[in-house]
């Protein structure tokens, strides 16, 4: 049963794939993994953008003389905005999430997708970080409580719907804190070498090869949950949260939104986008997420060079934004109970 847990969560930190419903464009449209020459194997998520339809002029025909009678017939309605799905993975190089951050700067609206428990997540993503050298979305990509909406449900929402006690949440909650605890403790090859971690810790290898067989069409994400009402939630229902949200901003007086959201959602909010809000699809940018072998990437010079040190590493520069990294917090001191294992 903890394996099971284990292997669910992971699987929506990950955004797993999942097979395109009716009309859909296929995964690959969203996130694909590529070979490069002296780097070797690369997944890639988009980002894609999209253009309004003219305003529609059936409310004015309903109105009739009435629109004429109040001088509003020959008035120019503003234009709807520009929209922007911005796949993301959960897990992915920092440079990826820098690039990221650069289009979501130029949104009025950032509607996205929750991230759970933040000390839960955050305990979860330095253990990532220490074993693969990857950093997690939360906290690269900091919500802006200006311009940021939820278009999802919350954690407590998701697990009650699931049918999880609060009780449990509470525990599994406790449990990663003190195993981020325990891994501040531990080297990188300690991680790797402990089995519980191993257990835990998705490797880049595997990460990709998730990524190459949801977009062969080979897996899904209701397989990898199950199938039955967990994923009809975990997908669709939260799919539906999603589209109405960037519905309402659609026609909202702003001039770019932006959905950013795990890349196996993408395929039905992208399908809604284009055929209920009639917005037109008219480029597609690529983002180098995971490099399986971060060392060849720096040596090709498409990437920073690995640090030794995992979760103290400093944030690598991509081409386009020379940032400078984020000095390491001073660890907490440690309190009576932290010894949970």
């Amino acid at each position: 049963m903890k394996r099971a847990l284990t292997s669910a969560l992971f699987a929506l930190l990950l955004a797993a794939p999942a097979l395109a419903g009716e009309g859909e464009l296929n995964l690959d449209q969203f996130t694909r993994a590529i070979e490069k020459e002296n780097v070797g194997d690369v997944l890639q998520c988009s980002i894609r953008y999209y253009t309004a339809p003219p305003p529609s002029k059936d409310g004015m025909k309903m109105l009739g003389p009435m629109a004429r009678m109040f001088g509003a017939g020959n008035k120019k309605m503003p234009p709807r905005p520009e929209i922007v799905l911005i796949s993301m993975i959960h897990l992915g190089e920092k440079g990826f999430y820098a690039e990221a951050s650069k289009v979501l700067e130029t949104c009025d609206v950032v509607l996205f997708e929750e991230q759970g428990d933040a000390s839960m997540s955050a305990a979860s993503g330095k253990m990532i970080a220490a074993a693969t050298g990857l950093a997690f979305q939360g906290t690269e990509i900091p919500p802006n409580p200006k311009t940021w909406r939820s278009a999802d449900l919350t954690q407590e929402q998701l697990f009650k719907m699931l049918g999880v006690h609060p009780d449990v949440m509470k525990r599994m909650s406790q449990m990663m804190k003190q195993m981020g605890n325990m891994q501040q403790r531990m080297s990188p090859e300690q991680l790797k070498s402990n089995p519980m971690m191993a257990q835990m810790i998705p490797t880049r290898d595997k990460i990709i090869a998730q990524m190459k067989m949801g977009a062969s069409g080979s897996g899904s994400l209701e397989q990898s949950l199950g199938g039955g009402d967990a994923a009809n939630l975990i997908l669709h229902q939260r799919n539906a949260i999603a589209i109405g949200e960037m519905t309402k901003a659609s026609h909202e007086d702003h001039k770019r939104v932006a959905v950013i959201y795990g890349a196996a959602h993408m395929p039905g909010i992208d399908h809604y986008l284009r055929q209920r809000l009639g917005y037109t699809h008219t480029k597609t940018t690529w983002i180098d997420s995971v490099y399986g072998d971060p060392e060849a990437a720096a040596k090709a010079g498409i990437a920073p060079a690995p640090e030794d040190e995992g979760p103290s590493a400093p944030a690598p520069k991509s081409k386009a934004d020379e940032t400078k990294p984020t000095p390491k917090a001073a660890p907490k001191a440690k309190k009576k109970g932290d010894d949970w294992f």
